[in-house]
């Protein structure tokens, strides 16, 4: 309920309009608790939030252990004395060519301190410091670096082949074929730094011409075939030749079948480690007599003299032909 009051303070007469004094008393409370209920909620999120993440936090220690000039080096100063030390005043060397230039210089960056000494690089030159960082005494290297493809052509090496032959003394040489190098060709990519060859790299290879091997014949045999009469496989001459000597009919017919047997009546035969027409053995035959294996007369001569030794003389030398002969002809 409003009323109208007027007070008299010894002044002209005042008037207002206004509230009956409990309802103003109890609305004032009431807009009291508001203030006090909005100021609160704030307070309380906040307290929330700070619970809520206070793993995350780190508050600030009454005793801490870093020291401000530890707090400078970790926010603003280099991580290595090196580095540190390179952004003070330093007189370095640079080397270009035959060209070399003292530099007195406060920056760190080489390309900047080149800019500004008009040292020109070009596109495949390289740097090379003597230092992890520009110091005072540091030498810097511009080296001219050129990349160049090569073809070259070399040598390919032949093969010696080494061939076994009865045709020669053991331990003589002959050169059946001689040998020829082949040719190859290969492609190279070669890197150089002032001039000088510091990387070789095989981009390709090809045979131009294949070598040919060289083959060298190898004597295998104590005696030769030179000056020897060459007759092959003959029979009837042989035959003859021992029907002309002087032997024994019976000596005459194990001749003749003996050498028919062992081989073929062929008096250059030269069948693996036996020789000639009773197919001797080449280290007996030297050990016992100077003639040439190959010469047939030497050997139906010889041979005779073994046949004459005995019969257990005749089976141990030719047991296989012989044990032919008795077959036919018994004792």
């Amino acid at each position: 309920m409003f009323y109208q009051s007027c007070y008299t303070l010894n002044s002209p007469l005042i008037c207002g309009i206004g509230m009956d004094t409990e309802k103003y008393h109890k609305n004032n409370r009431f807009t009291v608790f508001k203030s006090l209920l909005f100021l609160l909620l704030p307070l309380g999120f906040l307290s929330s939030f700070l619970i809520y993440h206070s793993s995350k936090i780190i508050f600030a220690q009454e005793d801490s252990s870093l020291s401000d000039t530890d707090v400078k080096g970790a926010f603003f100063m280099p991580n290595t004395f090196e580095e540190r030390i390179s952004y003070g005043p330093k007189l370095i060397t640079i080397k270009k060519e035959e060209k070399i230039y003292t530099v007195l210089t406060k920056l760190t960056d080489i390309y900047e301190i080149l800019r500004q000494n008009s040292i020109e690089l070009e596109r495949q030159d390289i740097i090379y410091m003597n230092t992890e960082y520009l110091l005072d005494g540091s030498i810097v290297r511009i080296v001219r670096s050129e990349t160049i493809i090569v073809e070259e052509f070399f040598d390919i090496p032949y093969e010696e082949e080494i061939v076994k032959s009865n045709m020669y003394l053991k331990g003589q040489r002959n050169i059946f074929q001689e040998g020829e190098l082949g040719i190859g060709k290969r492609i190279l990519s070669n890197t150089y730094e002032d001039g000088l060859l510091v990387n070789s790299e095989l981009i390709e290879q090809t045979v131009v011409k294949e070598p040919i091997k060289r083959i060298v014949e190898v004597g295998t045999s104590l005696y030769l075939l030179k000056d020897i009469e060459l007759r092959g496989y003959n029979c009837p001459f042989w035959y003859s030749v021992v029907e002309s000597g002087p032997y024994t009919p019976e000596e005459m017919r194990w001749l003749k079948f003996i050498m028919y047997c062992e081989s073929g009546c062929n008096a250059e035969s030269d069948k693996d480690n036996y020789k000639g027409l009773f197919q001797w053995s080449p280290y007996w035959w030297s050990r016992q007599f100077k003639e040439n294996i190959f010469d047939g007369f030497a050997q139906i001569k010889n041979t005779i003299g073994k046949y004459r030794a005995g019969e257990s003389t005749r089976e141990s030398q030719w047991p296989a032909c012989h044990k032919k002969y008795r077959s036919v002809y018994p004792l």
